[in-house]
């Protein structure tokens, strides 16, 4: 299991649009992209318009393969609405959450 972070700047006047065409792309990309797991957003206390989306997926490999066709697809309004600033896959080796 890995989970990428993609982190972006999102305009307050965009927010809510850029939760809506999250929650969108993160249903379609888990409905129809083999691998895929969905994902969670969290938006900073200190900075609203710092937006982080954390995206689990099975293999690395796999979203290697849907990084290549993201931008131009699934996540086409995100991109237009948010400034993305960085994204990191990290593996997953541990889950005590509750």
């Amino acid at each position: 299991m890995i989970q990428v972070m993609y982190r972006w700047h999102v305009p307050a006047d965009n927010r809510d649009a850029f939760i809506a065409a999250w929650a969108g792309a993160t249903q379609q990309i888990r409905a129809t992209t083999k691998g895929a797991r969905g994902s969670f957003c969290v938006v900073g206390v200190d900075d609203p318009t710092e937006i982080i989306t954390i995206a689990r997926w099975d293999e690395l490999d796999q979203w290697q393969e849907f990084v290549k066709t993201a931008k131009s697809a699934t996540m086409t309004e995100m991109h237009r609405l948010a400034t993305p600033l960085s994204h990191a896959a990290y593996e997953q080796v541990g889950d005590f959450t509750v």
